[in-house]
């Protein structure tokens, strides 16, 4: 029995497959956005944006715990949603079963340290900044390759079947 292949697929689901992965692609550039708009993309920032900033006669208040729940509630249902659905249809694409899973691995290890980020640089230190820069360069990377990925098996096919 032939293995199913996304390149095969009806149009409908081509077009459902494509729609979401543009819709996600659009969110993860929103969030960049986002977070360039809160801290910068700047590490210094970032401590500022959640530490506070006393310096500045209490402007900068120090973020909430609430406030750090309810950003890691929506980031916790969310991304486990978006990514499990693009680990989904990666399963039909002939690329080798170690990539599948190095690209599931790098996920979550990404939204585990971008979900973390926030509560061990309020409540252990500083340090943990660099959290941010490590999981949403995963976050992108890992969204972006495999959704490339199933994009190209979808509308073009890969030529030869490798190990899935």
């Amino acid at each position: 029995m032939e293995k199913p292949r996304l390149n095969r697929a009806t149009s409908s689901l081509k077009c459902g497959v494509t729609a979401f992965l543009l819709l996600s692609g659009v969110g993860f550039v929103i969030a960049g956005l986002m977070s360039h708009q809160h801290y910068g993309l700047d590490h210094a920032r970032t401590v500022v944006h959640y530490l506070g900033d006393e310096a500045s006669g209490g402007m900068q208040m120090a973020k909430l715990y609430s406030q750090l729940l309810q950003a890691a509630h929506v980031h916790s249902f969310t991304m486990p949603l978006v990514f499990f659905t693009l680990w989904t249809v990666l399963h039909f694409t002939p690329i080798r079963s170690s990539w599948k899973n190095l690209m599931i691995l790098g996920g979550t290890l990404s939204i585990l340290a971008y979900n973390a980020a926030p509560f061990l640089v309020r409540y252990q230190s500083p340090h943990y900044v660099g959290l941010f820069t490590v999981g949403g360069v995963g976050l992108f990377l890992f969204f972006f390759l495999p959704a490339g990925l199933v994009l190209y098996e979808t509308w073009l096919g890969f030529s030869v079947p490798r190990d899935s």
